[in-house]
């Protein structure tokens, strides 16, 4: 295990290289105060590999993520300070795959989605910081039905060419 002063890592097309050669190693981070760890990453030939891990200042898991050999895999977790829930969605081959949630600090979810093959599909719901209903909807056969959340449209010709 590598600590990150300790190397200069530059990345050149694609892959995290370490005095000409393609980084294979897990490399941690300390907290400010020297003691603490702050990551904890993993590289194997250059490219993200295994479970990385990052913590706030006062040791709590920030947040943790997978990867295989560059891509993005498996669930990625991330928490408030204080150990709430922060988001939760899962990739499959680099690509959003499944259930994506997200909360407010106070614990409030705000987002619903649903993806496949990293584009939406199905149910799909956001909400306001208050825990009110922005957007409610479904995507069948790539279009979306219900409440988009966007803001009503308003006919620019009548607004500009009125006499």
């Amino acid at each position: 295990m590598l600590n990150a002063v300790n190397i200069r890592p530059v990345w050149q097309n694609g892959l995290l290289m370490n005095d000409g050669r393609p980084l294979t190693a897990s490399i941690y981070s300390l907290q400010p105060n020297g003691r603490d760890t702050a990551s904890i990453f993993c590289f194997d030939q250059g490219k993200e590999n295994g479970v990385w891990r990052k913590f706030y200042s006062n040791g709590q898991l920030e947040e943790t993520r997978q990867y295989d050999h560059g891509i993005k895999t498996g669930d990625y977790l991330a928490w408030w300070p204080d150990g709430k829930q922060k988001l939760f969605y899962h990739f499959k081959n680099g690509e959003f795959d499944g259930v994506y949630r997200e909360w407010t600090d106070s614990g409030i979810l705000i987002k619903e989605m649903n993806y496949l093959e990293g584009h939406e599909n199905g149910s799909q719901k956001q909400f306001f910081n208050d825990g009110t209903v922005k957007a409610n909807y479904t995507i069948i056969g790539g279009r979306r039905y219900g409440l988009l959340g966007t803001k009503n449209c308003v006919n620019v010709s009548a607004t500009i060419f009125r006499n």
